[in-house]
């Protein structure tokens, strides 16, 4: 009868063991495809409720993102960082920084501000929206 017993409790434990180790084997492969879907090249069409214009900036700014960085343009000058993301809609860009040309972008100071005190993202229909504190700031197309 201990044998049985002891056997029961043996082939429990095992049991769930496994079953933790599938649960945690899910969850990261969940994380990793949100984290997937942001390792694009997206191009700014909005910015703070306006769509985007040929006079706002030179050419569109783009970002294009990997797992851990990104890089891309403000439509005239170049910029880069590190990306921070945990998969759950949260996202930050420290450490960005741009070239300094002089360009005749009206709105490229507003592009990077936003940038910097972007804490959230979205993504829905091929469109990556990104918010800060106060909301929605900006959204990009797949490029």
């Amino acid at each position: 009868m201990k044998k049985i017993l002891m056997l029961f409790i043996a082939v429990s434990l095992a049991y769930s063991c496994k079953s933790s180790k599938t649960t945690n084997s899910t969850a990261a492969t969940n994380e990793n495809a949100i984290e997937k879907k942001l390792q694009q090249t997206w191009i700014l069409e909005n910015l703070n409720g306006k769509v985007i214009t040929e006079k706002d900036f030179s050419n569109a700014p783009k970002l294009e993102m990997s797992s851990s960085s990104f890089s891309g343009s403000t439509g005239c000058n170049g910029i880069k960082g590190s990306l921070e993301s945990d998969g759950a809609g949260k996202l930050k860009f420290p450490n960005l920084t741009s070239e300094t040309k002089k360009c005749d972008a009206k709105k490229e100071g507003e592009f990077m501000q936003l940038l910097r005190t972007t804490s959230g993202y979205s993504i829905e229909n091929n469109k990556l929206y990104l918010s800060n504190q106060f909301g929605l700031t900006m959204s990009f197309k797949k490029g």
